[in-house]
């Protein structure tokens, strides 16, 4: 049962989506009594909405605008309808149907002692394996420490989840701001969190409610790295917004130069071993590193 005290509305965005499973996620969700705004990102299966508009709030946008925009775009939707708290999903998400009644008694607690709560998520863990996936914590000279959620009991404060499950009162919204609509999709919700650190708010990790995730069948094994496969289109956002963040002053500096590294070799790994796509990784790579670097945002 979902905790009285709250009243959240979910915001899932969409981009070509397998129509089966958000309409399940959206039942699911009517299920605990929270109502569904979908955002979809100029999909070409316009002429497969027609059930999605009788069972939510759907909102049509005519391009792909990206990730942050379209989470925006259902914000601001949420608040017109007078929702205090945002509940973001992926349009492959599942959950359980004590999905939100665990998040929002976890939020409740912590809420007990820390109202500068920004954020609260799940504890993910792989559809595969059943390994939990670890937690990242950032210091504010953005060294990495990973965190093993099993081994802990009640929710605990880290610096960084991802948006997908997680739950965001509309008051920290308005205070910290929105999404980064530049950013497009890459490091949205890692910039969003972090500076809702800076404005001190603190985010937090859950332990009653879980997510599952999966790494999928796209991925390169080169050495002791395990790469995964994403199109040059989504690269070429990974590797410019490394160059947004570092001259952003709420994110540390070591962590920007962590991403550069780590992207570097990413980009090298799949231009080796993707033969057919060769050309496009190296265009994408070349791109963003001189749009990085001359700041176009668009």
């Amino acid at each position: 049962m979902l905790c009285e005290n709250l009243k959240p509305v979910a915001v899932i965005v969409s981009y070509q989506p397998i129509i089966i499973d958000l309409v399940c996620l959206i039942d699911s969700l009517k299920k605990q009594g929270v109502e569904s705004i979908v955002v979809d990102n100029g999909s070409s299966v316009c002429d497969k909405f027609a059930e999605l508009r009788q069972i939510c709030q759907f909102i049509e946008l005519e391009k792909n605008l990206g990730i942050a925009a379209a989470q925006n775009i259902g914000i601001k939707k949420a608040e017109e309808k007078g929702a205090e708290y945002i509940i973001f999903f992926d349009q492959d998400s599942k959950i359980d149907q004590n999905y939100v009644g665990s998040l929002s008694k976890d939020f409740l607690s912590v809420r007990q002692y820390d109202p500068k709560i920004a954020t609260i998520g799940p504890v993910f863990t792989d559809t595969k394996h059943g390994f939990y996936y670890k937690v990242i914590d950032i210091n504010r000279f953005g060294f990495r420490k990973k965190i093993s959620p099993e081994n802990y009991s009640a929710p605990f404060a880290t610096s960084l989840i991802i948006s997908s499950g997680s739950m965001i009162p509309v008051d920290a919204i308005r205070e910290i701001g929105y999404m980064d609509e530049s950013l497009f999709i890459d490091y949205v919700d890692t910039e969003w969190c972090l500076r809702a650190g800076n404005k001190g708010y603190r985010v937090y990790v859950g332990t009653s409610a879980y997510m599952t995730h999966s790494i999928g069948d796209k991925i390169v094994k080169f050495l002791s790295f395990n790469i995964p496969v994403h199109s040059p289109f989504r690269r070429y956002y990974r590797v410019r917004n490394a160059f947004f963040l570092l001259r952003m002053k709420h994110v540390p500096k070591f962590m920007v130069l962590r991403e550069f590294i780590f992207n570097f070799i990413h980009q090298t790994i799949l231009i080796l071993t993707q033969k057919n796509k060769k050309k496009e990784y190296i265009h994408s790579f070349l791109r963003a590193i001189k749009d990085g670097v001359l700041n176009r945002r668009f």
